[in-house]
């Protein structure tokens, strides 16, 4: 049965690392055809999709709907900067999801609203979102050498990108801090 997940995206890494452990790798079939996240949901909602790979927002509503959960995953999401970035904006940046991370962890009831402007309008009158969880958290640690190239040896492993296209692969040329500025 195909299961629907973003081509290289967390969806497309986390799923195949779920069911490593069940399935072979060759008997694992993804579909890259229903495209991101809200996406893939409505196919899925629709019957056009038999399986997906949900979290978040999308996940808690399926799961209000009355479907179920096979196999659980997580992944890593890293930020991304163009070369135009700069280095005080970044910082200001980060104190703010710092913040709000910090503000939703306290209360996350007074935010769960918000959870309405993710979705198209047309599901809005069957979400409930206060039965909702308060979905993905943001945690402020550093990017390890160790786990990047874990990560990196990982990907390449499992031929995710075409030969040549996924880089070097050197952490220090992938990775900015900012931790001691």
């Amino acid at each position: 049965m195909p299961i629907s997940v973003g081509y290289q995206s967390g969806s497309h890494y986390s799923t195949l690392q779920a069911l490593e452990p069940y399935l072979p790798l060759d008997k694992i079939e993804l579909s890259f055809e229903e495209g991101m996240l809200f996406g893939r949901l409505e196919l899925f909602l629709e019957s056009k999709s038999p399986a997906v790979a949900l979290f978040n927002g999308p996940y808690y509503f399926a799961e209000q709907l009355g479907f179920r959960k096979i196999i659980d995953n997580t992944f890593m999401i890293a930020a991304m900067l163009n070369g135009d970035s700069k280095p005080d904006d970044i910082r200001k940046y980060f104190r703010a999801l710092r913040r709000a991370q910090r503000d939703i962890d306290l209360r996350p009831e007074l935010y769960m609203h918000y959870y309405l402007n993710e979705f198209p309008e047309r599901f809005h009158a069957q979400m409930d979102v206060r039965r909702w969880g308060p979905g993905e958290r943001i945690v402020f640690e550093p990017y390890s050498k160790e786990t990047f190239e874990q990560s990196f040896d990982w990907i390449a492993t499992h031929a995710i990108f075409e030969p040549g296209s996924m880089g070097a692969g050197p952490y220090e040329g992938a990775i900015v801090s900012l931790a001691g500025e």
